[in-house]
């Protein structure tokens, strides 16, 4: 009994491990949700990402409450496969959301995703590109205030270069 045990607890575990998904193949999924429209940084974007280079955006905005509702869930169900293990930062209250996922890459650097949701603004907006080891741990060390409907990230590197977050009624 014991054996049959084990070797189901290592099979669930396999199951699991197969069903994770890297930071590229998340993006990939995010951005082929329904309502997400918007392929090139705009105006709208609540992310000011200096240190991240070849960042690709993906947002859906101005959505009403049932697609907000239906991209965020989705986009939940994606990160959910996303080992949490490579979150860096990131928070929610039921209103605002932001995640950031960063795995080093081959290339030196680090493969990192953004994804930030405002139910009040109607946005799921998601971001993946490279980063440095720097701006890695400027931003898991950057104090992520989330209050109401207002959510603020700041991190500034040694070289000036900044990463911020904003989401408020104005932005």
């Amino acid at each position: 009994m014991k054996k049959i045990l084990l070797s189901l607890i290592a099979l669930l575990g396999l199951s699991v491990g197969a069903s994770a998904m890297s930071l590229k193949e998340a993006f990939s999924a995010l951005s082929n949700l329904q309502n997400i429209t918007v392929k090139t940084p705009d105006y709208n974007l609540p992310i000011v990402a200096d240190v991240v280079q070849d960042g690709q955006i993906a947002a859906g905005y101005n959505l009403n409450k049932e697609q907000v509702f239906e991209t965020a869930t989705a986009a939940y169900t994606v990160l959910n496969q996303v080992p949490l293990s490579t979150m860096i930062n990131g928070g929610n209250n039921g209103q605002v959301a932001a995640f950031i996922y960063s795995t080093p890459n081959s290339n030196g650097s680090n493969d990192v995703l953004i994804v930030v949701m405002s139910g009040y603004k109607g946005s799921v907006v998601s971001m993946f590109g490279t980063m440095s080891d720097a701006a890695k741990e400027a931003i898991q060390n950057a104090p992520l205030e989330i209050q109401g409907i207002n959510l603020n990230m700041n991190a500034t590197l040694a070289d000036g270069n900044e990463f911020n977050i904003t989401l408020s009624k104005a932005r």
